[in-house]
C-alpha cells in the first residue's frame, strides 16, 4: 500500500481524530482495550527482517485470530467509528494515535506522535507477541527482537496500571491495580509490595523483580512517577514507531524537539546568568533586579505543577465519569461576575459553605470534593485556578477544542450574593440580562450554551430531569443539531435552551453551530476562555516573559562572559566572590 502524503491537511485530520478518539475513549471507557491494540499492531516487529511492526495488519480477520489478540476485534471496531470520519488517515496512524490518546486522557504523560504509517495487509505469523506465562528471558527474547531495550520492557509493562485481564482472553483474571482507568505508577508500587488481594501479578510481571537487571527500574519507577512517566513515553514512541520513519519534513515534531532543547539550554544559561546579573545590578552595572528573574522562575515552577494537575484532572475525570459536572463547577465559580462592581467571578470562592448552599449550586459539592484529590497534590496551585483547569480538562478528555489556559487566578473567601447565575426557567431576555452583566456578548452566550452537550439535569438539583443529547458523554456540535430538531423523546429542553432557537439574533449562531462543528469548536474556545478569565488579568504575556527574561538573561551573559576577563582572570572568582 502506499504511503499517506503527510501534508497539512493531513496532519488537521490527525488533530480532529484525536478530538474524535478522546471523546470515542470516554464515551466508552475504553482506554485500555485501545493501548493493547496499539501495543499488539506494533510488538509484532523484527528488527532483523523488517516485517511486522505498527502497519494496521492487526486489523486483518487472521491475525486477530491469533490467541494474545483475543477480544481485539471490540477495539478494531471502536477505531472504525473514527475512521469513517476520517478516511484518508491509514490505519496505522490510527491505531497508535488511539493508543496515545488513550494514556493521555487517563493521566499519563503526552507522547510524542509523528503520522505518516504505511498500511499493510500482510500479517506476521503467530507467537511474536509476549506470552504472559513465561519469564525474563522469554521478556528480552520478544523485545531486543524489536530493537527494544530492558528499560523499554520495564518502562511499558507500567502500563498494566490500566485495565484488567479476562479469563476469556488471557486465561487469567483481575487487575494489576486498585484504579485500574488511571494512569500512574501504582504497577510498580503493587509489585514491590509482594501478593495483595484482588490484585494480579502474572509470571512476566514477577520476572521483572527477579531480573537483576530489570528490578532497579521497578525500583526507581515506584519511587518517581516522573522519571517512569518520562520514560514510559520515550518506550511507548518507540513502540509506536518500529519498522516506521518518520518523514524528515515533520515539521511540527521537530519544531517541537528544538523548543525542548533550546529550553534547556536556556534554564542552564539562566541559572549561571542570575548569579552574575545580581552581582552587575548591586554595582550598578545594570538596571535589571534579581526578583525580575526570580518571579520569572516561580512562574515556570507554578506552570509546571500545573501541567502535573492537568495530568491528575485527566485520570481523575476519566476513571469517575465526572467530566459533565466538573464543567459546571468551572462555569458556576466564574459565571457570577460582575463587570461593573469588579466582583465575583473565578476566584474558588465557590468552595465556601455558604455559596455551595445557592440553589443554582446544588450538587456541586461532589466537584469541589473530587478536585481535593488533586489540591493534595498541589497545595501551591489556587482553587480559582484548579476549578478553571478542570473545566478546560473536562472539555478536552470528552472531545471538545484545546482551550488556552493561563494561571495566576487570585483566590477569594468572598462569595457573590445569590442570584446571578441563569435560571433555566426564564428567557431570552434573563439570559442576556445574565450574561451581559458579566461582559459577554450574544455569541458567547450561544456558543457556552452549547456546553450542555455534556451531561444530564438531575430532578433533585434544577427540577428538570434527562440529558440534551444522545450521548451525553461526548462534546459536540449535537446539542445544537438537537435543538433544530424540535421535540425529542427523552431529551431535554429547557426554556433558555428554547429562546435560543426563538430570538432571532441567538437563532443564527444555532444554525450555524448546527451545521459546522468547527465553527463551534472554534468560538466555544474563545467563549470559554473569556468565562474563565473573568475578573481576572492575566500576567502581562504569560509564559512569554518569562522566556523573554530568560534569552535576555542569556544574552546578557554572553555579553558577560566576553567581558570577565576585564574584570577577574577567573570567571570562577567572580562567582565565589559574590556568593562570599
Amino acid at each position: 500500500m502506499a504511503e499517506p502524503v503527510v501534508d497539512a491537511q493531513y496532519l488537521k485530520e490527525i488533530e480532529k481524530a484525536r478530538r474524535d478518539l478522546r471523546a470515542l475513549i470516554s464515551n466508552r471507557n475504553c482506554a485500555p482495550i485501545m493501548l493493547r491494540l496499539a501495543w499488539h499492531d506494533a510488538g509484532t516487529y523484527n528488527a532483523e527482517t523488517k516485517t511486522g511492526g505498527a502497519t494496521g495488519s492487526i486489523r486483518n480477520e487472521h491475525e486477530l485470530s491469533h490467541g494474545a489478540n483475543s477480544g481485539l476485534k471490540i477495539a478494531v471496531n471502536f477505531c472504525e467509528e473514527v475512521k469513517a470520519k476520517h478516511p484518508r488517515i491509514t490505519y496505522a496512524d490510527l491505531y497508535q494515535l488511539a493508543g496515545v490518546v488513550a494514556v493521555e486522557v487517563t493521566g499519563g504523560p503526552t507522547v510524542g506522535f509523528v503520522p505518516g504509517r504505511k498500511d499493510s495487509l500482510e500479517s506476521p505469523e503467530e507467537g511474536r507477541l509476549p506470552d504472559a506465562k513465561q519469564g525474563a528471558p522469554h521478556l528480552k527474547d520478544i523485545f531486543y527482537r524489536m530493537g527494544l531495550s530492558d528499560k523499554d520492557i520495564v518502562a511499558l509493562s507500567g502500563a498494566h496500571t490500566l485495565g484488567r485481564a479476562h479469563p476469556e482472553r488471557s486465561g487469567f483474571d483481575g487487575p494489576w491495580t486498585k484504579e485500574p482507568l488511571k494512569f500512574d505508577n501504582s504497577y510498580f508500587v503493587e509489585l514491590l509490595k509482594g501478593e495483595s488481594e484482588g490484585l494480579l501479578k502474572l509470571p512476566t510481571d514477577k520476572a521483572l523483580l527477579d531480573d537483576p537487571a530489570f528490578r532497579p527500574y521497578v525500583e526507581l519507577y515506584a519511587k518517581d512517577e516522573d522519571a517512569f512517566f518520562t520514560d514510559y513515553a520515550a518506550s511507548q514512541k518507540k513502540l509506536s514507531e518500529l519498522g516506521f520513519t518518520p518523514p524528515s519534513s515533520s515539521v511540527k515534531e521537530a519544531e517541537k524537539t528544538s523548543v525542548v532543547v533550546a529550553q534547556s539550554a536556556v534554564g542552564v544559561a539562566v541559572a549561571a546568568a542570575v548569579v552574575i546579573l545580581g552581582y552587575l545590578y548591586e554595582k550598578g552595572c545594570i538596571p535589571v533586579p534579581m526578583t525580575a528573574l526570580w518571579s520569572a522562575k516561580a512562574r515556570q515552577l507554578y506552570q509546571q505543577e500545573i501541567e502535573k494537575a492537568r495530568q491528575d484532572l485527566r485520570a481523575l475525570i476519566y476513571s469517575k465519569n465526572c467530566a459533565p459536572i466538573m464543567l459546571r463547577l468551572a462555569w458556576h465559580d466564574a459565571g457570577t461576575y460582575d463587570a461593573k462592581t469588579k466582583t465575583g467571578g473565578p476566584n474558588g470562592s465557590i468552595r465556601n459553605e455558604e455559596e455551595l448552599k445557592h440553589s443554582a449550586n446544588n450538587g456541586l459539592k461532589i466537584a469541589v470534593d473530587l478536585c481535593e484529590e488533586v489540591k493534595a497534590k498541589h497545595p501551591k496551585i489556587t482553587y480559582a485556578d484548579l476549578y478553571q483547569l478542570a473545566g478546560v480538562v473536562a472539555v478536552e478528555v470528552t472531545g471538545g477544542p484545546p482551550i488556552d489556559f493561563i494561571p495566576g487566578r487570585k483566590d477569594s473567601k468572598q462569595s457573590p450574593p445569590e442570584g446571578r447565575l441563569p435560571d433555566a426557567k426564564l428567557g431570552a431576555s434573563h439570559l442576556r440580562d445574565t450574561f451581559h452583566r458579566m461582559g459577554l456578548d450574544d455569541q458567547d452566550i450561544v456558543a457556552l450554551s452549547g456546553g450542555h452537550t455534556l451531561g444530564r439535569a438531575h430532578q433533585e438539583r434544577s427540577g428538570f430531569d434527562g440529558p440534551w443529547t444522545k450521548e451525553p458523554a461526548k462534546f459536540d456540535n449535537s446539542y445544537f443539531v438537537e435543538l433544530l430538531k424540535g421535540k425529542s423523546q427523552g431529551l431535554l429542553k429547557l426554556p433558555t435552551d428554547k429562546a435560543l432557537v426563538e430570538d432571532p439574533e441567538f437563532h443564527h449562531y444555532v444554525e450555524l453551530y448546527a451545521n459546522d462543528k468547527d465553527a463551534f469548536f472554534r468560538d466555544y474556545a474563545v467563549s470559554h476562555k473569556k468565562l474563565s478569565e473573568l475578573g481576572f488579568s492575566p500576567p502581562s504575556s504569560g509564559q512569554k516573559v518569562g522566556l523573554a527574561l530568560s534569552i535576555a538573561a542569556v544574552l546578557v551573559l554572553a555579553f558577560v562572559w566576553d567581558q570577565l576577563t576585564d574584570i577577574s582572570p577567573d570567571p570562577y572568582l567572580l562567582w565565589k566572590q559574590y556568593n562570599n
